[in-house]
């Protein structure tokens, strides 16, 4: 028997009554196919940042390179899945920020950007993974950003700001999250926190196994772990791929995303965990072609694991998808019948640094010759002595595309003129207001087809576990009136000093 979206939620966004009866019958929708399947475990894998040509790109690539899709690509095709879109406006602009698009996940309400599922009058929203908590469910948060970024915690904490990451990861503590996996460092060690407030005794304490690298962690048999790899964010991968140090302490986001279904997978109500492939959204930003490819490469070995995981299983709804697009990426026609856009994209096959590691090697005052020196050792690249001045004088501010409020900043003014060898453009650093793609299995994955709003997947996982609940909602009228009044109400001086901006440009839009 099939079941409509209609069906499930009611009409409009789903209220408590809509819920009710939606659960039963989600949990008889058919699975992969002649087999009723029932669902325990949810497993919602987010890419951040990730526009349609990203995946596009990496899939045209793995083509390219070895003469098939890359895995989504492959995945997109089968039978067994059901694709779609999401929709992903926050509550304040048709373009979201990650905090307001994982809250829209996590609460079931559309609020303002740099909020985690929080109202401007502080009304704090009951989140999806202490609903799962209060009914025996076990959970996990798994991401190659800080553990305590906007994407992980807008599923397990309510906050009014953001960068609050020293008292998210405070609030972690309370949230029932089982497993937290990615870095940041710097917001958990006392040495490094400014209240010097040192966090990792207090969850050993609440009986939580602290591992800081990836050896320790492959041999973790704890069922609470806290896992923290890095000072701040994971490194690209691109970094990693080339690093034998890095590969030796930092674990992938595929071991990550393993370790915690192997961690889970026995609980008895079953799991819910969250995956972020964080790093492609900050590769969005800096406009950075290798970092963006070869993270959302190491996303889809994620994805691999988990959808592997519940093609043996059968009672695991799987569901990958973004939180919105960012950078607006475009593979370009090149060279005479577009012949040349084919050795432009493959041209990615030979980088081994992000833009994070040539700015170090850059360094204050890069001349044209020290630039080209570095981008052919580092990219593969040749440039001409015209494009290395031009990126020269991006670097001072004075680029070719200064007047562009879009293209102004230096890596953005890099980026396009390498476009030149790679035929890769960029729209902007920022984030975008494009429909994501959406990829789902499993028992009841046949709701999530066709345009989806980002605000009902909290609607369809608590469904799923038969779990009924409602958040307030409030409009954006009145959201506006609270939000003028919070920012003269707030003790600015206390924000400040547990605010940390992490340098990911992930804040732009």
């Amino acid at each position: 028997m099939k079941f409509s979206r209609r069906s499930l939620l009611g009409t409009g966004l789903a209220g408590a009554a809509g819920i009710a009866s939606g659960a039963g019958a989600f949990a008889s929708l058919q699975g992969y196919g002649a087999k009723q399947s029932k669902i325990k475990n949810i497993i919602f894998l987010v890419v951040d940042g990730m526009a349609h040509q990203t995946m596009g790109m990496v899939d045209v690539l793995s083509q390219l390179n070895a003469g098939k899709s890359s895995y989504w690509g492959w995945l997109m095709d089968q039978k067994f899945v059901t694709n779609g879109l999401q929709a992903t406006r926050s509550l304040n602009s048709i373009v979201t920020d990650s905090a307001a698009a994982s809250s829209a996940w996590g609460s079931g309400q559309h609020i303002f950007n740099g909020m985690i599922n929080m109202y401007p009058d502080q009304t704090a929203l009951k989140t999806l993974t202490t609903l799962m908590h209060e009914k025996g469910v076990r959970t996990g948060l798994v991401t190659t950003t800080t553990i305590t970024h906007a994407t992980p915690s807008g599923f397990a904490v309510s906050i009014i700001n953001r960068d609050l990451e020293p008292i998210i990861a405070e609030k972690y503590l309370t949230s029932g999250v089982d497993v937290l996996m990615g870095g940041g460092n710097r917001h958990f060690a006392g040495d490094k926190r400014k209240d010097k407030r040192d966090m990792y005794p207090e969850f050993e304490k609440a009986g939580y196994t602290v591992v800081k690298d990836r050896d320790t962690l492959m041999k973790t048999k704890s069922k609470k772990v806290l896992g923290i790899f890095s000072e701040s964010h994971l490194p690209f991968s691109v970094d990693r791929n080339n690093s034998a140090e890095l590969q030796k302490t930092v674990p992938t986001l595929a071991e990550m995303t393993k370790h915690a279904i192997e961690n889970l997978k026995d609980s008895k109500n079953g799991f819910l965990l969250q995956v972020e492939g964080g790093k492609v959204d900050h590769a969005g930003h800096a406009n950075d072609l290798a970092s963006i490819v070869y993270d959302q490469i190491a996303f889809e070995e994620a994805v691999k694991v988990a959808v592997e995981f519940a093609l043996k299983d059968k009672e695991t709804l799987v569901i990958i998808t973004a939180d919105h697009a960012t950078g607006g990426p475009s593979v370009n026609g090149m060279g005479d019948e577009y012949v040349d856009s084919n050795k432009g994209l493959m041209s990615v096959n030979g980088m081994k640094a992000s833009y994070e590691v040539l700015a170090r090697k850059f360094g204050a005052s890069p001349t044209a010759d020290s630039i080209r020196d570095i981008i052919k050792a580092d990219l593969g690249l040749e440039l001409s002595a015209a494009e290395a001045s031009a990126i020269v004088a991006g670097q001072k501010g004075q680029g070719p595309f200064n007047i562009s409020g879009f293209l102004k900043a230096s890596g953005m003014t890099m980026a396009n003129i390498l476009g030149n060898h790679t035929a890769v453009t960029w729209t902007s650093g920022n984030h975008t207001a494009e429909h994501v793609l959406v990829t789902a299995l499993g028992p009841g994955s046949e709701m999530i087809k066709g345009l989806t709003r980002n605000v009902e997947f909290f609607d369809f996982m608590l469904a799923a576990k038969g779990i009924k609940h409602k958040n307030p909602t409030m409009d954006y009228a009145t959201a506006q009136g609270h939000y003028e009044k919070m920012k003269l109400s707030l003790d600015q001086e206390w924000i400040e000093m547990h605010s940390v901006h992490e340098d990911c440009g992930c804040h732009h839009g």
